[in-house]
């Protein structure tokens, strides 16, 4: 396979599968959202808050689409692995396939917490006071993409460079 279909793909899985995740938990946290301002203008600021936590893990994955498109000099100049036969270009456009990959794998954190920022916007509108446990609940299901971002710049860096 040609080294730009490679790098093209890792950035598109990066930035698509972090991006679908994140529209997938917002959207479920929203619709709790929703109902909890219907009852009560005031949990508006609580609930916008923690629906939008769901949200990071698109920024991650467009982080890593620039980062890849960059290194590759898709973007900003002319592709770095034209020549196909060569094993190096090969290999580094791999890897650059594999970061995107385990940020948009990683990025499915999103869905889930949707889920917890959800049940968080019940709660705190039931209890204001439970408001920051439902971050901290919420943040747990970020971690992982966290360190898919963190192993994909880890490949970048390493295997490919600046």
């Amino acid at each position: 396979m040609d080294p730009i279909v490679y790098v093209s793909l890792g950035a598109a899985l990066a930035a698509g599968i972090a991006g679908a995740a994140s529209a997938f938990g917002v959207g479920i946290a929203g619709a709790a959202a929703a109902g909890v301002v219907a009852e009560d203008e005031r949990n508006f600021k609580n609930a916008l808050i923690l629906e939008g936590l769901p949200m990071t893990q698109s920024i991650y994955g467009l982080i890593t689409l620039f980062l890849i498109l960059m290194v590759s000099g898709i973007l900003g100049g002319g592709f770095k692995f034209t020549d196909p036969s060569s094993m190096d270009n090969i290999v580094k456009s791999a890897i650059l396939l594999g970061a995107g990959l385990t940020v948009g794998l990683t990025g499915l954190s999103a869905i889930p917490q949707g889920i917890i920022a959800s049940a968080s916007i019940g709660a705190v509108a039931k209890n204001p006071k439970t408001f920051t446990q439902g971050i901290i609940f919420s943040a747990m299901a970020e971690t992982m993409a966290i360190f898919g971002l963190v192993g994909a710049l880890i490949m970048i860096v390493t295997g490919v460079g600046f």
